[in-house]
């Protein structure tokens, strides 16, 4: 494999990485796959440590996420190697890996404790409406690359799975009040069950408010949307162990919100300053049979609803809404067995079904189905003490792609007790959302179609991305050093785009208009192939009494391999992206924290445009008090302090600096 990066600093990080790779200590033969290192569960559905792992899995500890000052769970991703993160005002904030963002984070799946939230509409995921917070968040695993093998179609740049608290962890109250400039305010509440009772249950509800974006003009003079959000999240959860062998989970929560969006009155044709009214619930129930410490049984049910109501008057006088119902209902049974020293492995299927009603996104009041199952599985092989062998895949059948599968071999191989090489490749799919297999997002007045948006015309096939990569984990303990890196090589073919066309002169469009409608529409299409190369690294130094560092770093080039019709594609990730979190302790038990966040230019897609390099620096000052095992904590935090900067485009939106402080108290 050849790399090439438009950074010269990617060949001399290269260079020092890959020299820390071979001053390895010389391993123990009788433990060589076991260390106090965390376990992660994301990157092959099995619990183990990331030396054992078959992709490269980034944790975001509770430790980096109370440091960090971040209130919002997608601004978290800021932290992992290769993540891409934007807010703008006219939707949901958005995530990408290595480029290809835009305003729908469809290429990333999102599980909250193993339930997929991305949307059946679009496939993104709402962040602001996720029933949960920062606050209820234990840790995050991301996959830093395709996983279909574990979780098949649109695990297809990466997973990301929201841990939460369990209600076993912890036990009594907690308080948590937030408020800064902007309008911003964050209330809370988490009460826990006395431990050592039957039922382990948590019951946690907040309250925030903020204006995200103010509006500006731009360099022509031309006034730009603002946003304001209001939410309040409510959840519930339970575990009870049912005998020595069996556990019973439940989850359930709801947000409920209003969004107020939109142009100054004097600039907005279409979309004046509105409410957008939204409320998301979901339920989840799951049972766990343990056979022994490596075996088990697992059998997870959900149900989980998202509604939005958006209405307004156009300037032409006809009225516009974008509402929206859907539903999921999945189901999943997983088993997982240690045949012996050598040999262990995982089989499990799952059935889901999407319902989704929109008559501006489709054209019709009816309500549009689909259903998906899936079969998955992955065997293990240890043939000697230091060599593991992963060979996974699942085959799926979508309503909107067929039959596919995704399988990945993957081979890790210990150079000592505490670091492994790994050696992973495979095929990964993502299928079109129901947007792109079934739109016709339209306006109408007087039963005629006045406006045409989004037009699915054509059909599309699923994208598809053929990947490679070399990985080296490691921890130093005397040091207190853990090292991550990753090459990878990733060739995406059927990439679906989109392109405007007109049906009554050229560039016409390939399909017929709807009756009585003769204008544009913006319709989908699979639109070339092109590769990615990368490499990419996270550094985790910990010093008992003095702190913590956390470095990511990720170097990134797209080529082109045929014929693209959107050459934006090619500058849509960075040459380089670098956060940095340092942690300090201070003495009388005070804590200072600093962000730094930095990215080469790059373009996001579609609804996003150019933004320059940039350098965002974050600091949190923080006091805790108290009895030493409790969480009071007094903290002021400053975000950005250099200023305002570009956010998704920046001669359309500016993020603002926030100043807030916070206050936690737990008895």
């Amino acid at each position: 494999m050849a790399f090439t990066f438009r950074s010269p600093a990617g060949t001399q990080a290269l260079v020092t990485l890959l020299s820390i790779c071979y001053a390895v200590d010389e391993a123990r033969a009788d433990d060589i796959f076991f260390s106090d290192m965390p376990m992660v569960l994301t990157a092959s559905r099995l619990s183990q440590s990331p030396l054992d792992a078959p992709a490269a899995i980034t944790t975001i500890d509770r430790e980096m996420i109370e440091a960090s000052g971040f209130t919002e769970i997608h601004d978290l991703l800021r932290l992992v190697p290769g993540f891409l993160v934007a807010d703008w005002p006219d939707g949901s904030p958005t995530v990408a890996n290595h480029g290809l963002g835009d305003a729908y984070d469809r290429r990333i799946k999102v599980m909250i404790d193993g339930r997929t939230v991305n949307s059946p509409l679009w496939g993104n995921t709402n962040w602001h409406d996720l029933p949960l917070r920062v606050d209820d968040v234990d840790h995050i695993e991301v996959v830093r690359g395709p996983n279909g093998a574990a979780y098949g179609a649109n695990a297809f740049q990466g997973v990301i799975n929201i841990i939460t608290r369990a209600p076993a962890t912890e036990e009594g109250l907690t308080l948590i009040s937030r408020f800064g400039d902007f309008g911003f305010t964050d209330n809370g509440f988490r009460i826990n069950g006395a431990s050592g009772q039957a039922l382990d249950w948590r019951l946690s509800a907040s309250r925030r408010a903020a204006t995200t974006f103010k509006s500006h003009r731009d360099e022509d003079g031309d006034p730009k949307s603002e946003e304001a959000i209001r939410r309040t999240v409510v959840n519930f959860q339970a575990s009870a162990q049912l005998g020595a062998r069996d556990e019973l989970r439940v989850h359930l929560g709801a947000s409920d919100g209003a969004d107020r969006r939109g142009y100054p009155p004097e600039t907005a044709d279409f979309s004046p300053i509105r409410t957008d009214r939204n409320r998301h619930h979901y339920l989840q129930l799951s049972w766990t049979r343990s056979f022994d410490a490596e075996s088990d049984l697992n059998l997870q049910y959900y149900h989980q609803a998202y509604q939005v109501r958006s209405a307004w008057t156009s300037r032409a006088g006809f009225p516009v809404d974008i509402d929206v119902d859907t539903h999921r209902d999945e189901v999943e049974l997983q088993f997982t067995r240690r045949l012996s020293p050598e040999w262990q492995v995982l089989a499990g299927a799952g059935a889901r079904h999407d319902a989704t009603r929109s008559p501006s996104y489709f054209n019709r009041s009816d309500t549009l189905e689909a259903t998906y199952w899936q079969a998955f599985g992955s065997v293990t092989w240890q043939p000697l003490v230091p060599l593991r062998v992963n060979l996974g895949g699942t085959f799926e059948h979508h309503d909107y792609s067929g039959k596919l599968f995704s399988p990945r071999l993957a081979i890790n191989y210990a150079l000592g007790v505490d670091s492994a090489l790994r050696l992973s490749t495979g095929l990964a799919y993502r299928a079109p959302s129901l947007m792109e297999s079934e739109s016709m997002q339209s306006v109408r007045y007087r039963g005629q179609i006045v406006r045409l948006f989004y037009h699915a015309g054509l059909p599309v096939d699923p994208e598809q991305v053929r990947y490679t990569e070399l990985g080296y984990v490691a921890q130093f303990r005397e040091l207190g050093l853990g090292i991550d890196t990753r090459i990878f090589r990733e060739r995406y073919t059927n990439y679906i785009d989109d392109q405007v066309c007109r049906h009554n002169r050229a560039p016409r469009c390939a399909f017929a208009p709807p009756a009585g409608y003769d204008r544009s529409a913006t319709y989908f299409l699979n639109s070339g192939a092109f590769t990615m190369r990368g490499f990419e690294f996270s550094v985790d130094w910990r010093k008992p009494g003095f702190g913590r560092a956390v470095l990511a770093q990720a170097f990134i080039d797209i080529e082109e391999n045929g014929r693209i019709l959107d050459q934006q594609i090619m500058t849509s990730a960075p040459a380089s992206m670098t956060s940095l979190l340092l942690i300090k302790d201070l003495p009388q038990r005070w804590r200072l924290s600093l962000g730094y966040y930095h990215n080469h230019p790059f373009h996001w897609l579609n609804d996003g445009g150019e933004v320059s390099s940039r350098d965002r620096y974050d600091l949190k000052l923080a006091k805790r008090f108290g009895t030493l095992d409790a969480e009071n904590e007094f903290a002021l935090t400053v975000q950005s302090l250099t200023g305002g900067y570009g956010e998704f485009d920046e001669n359309q939106f500016r993020a603002q600096p926030q100043v807030f402080a916070s206050l936690k108290l737990s008895w």
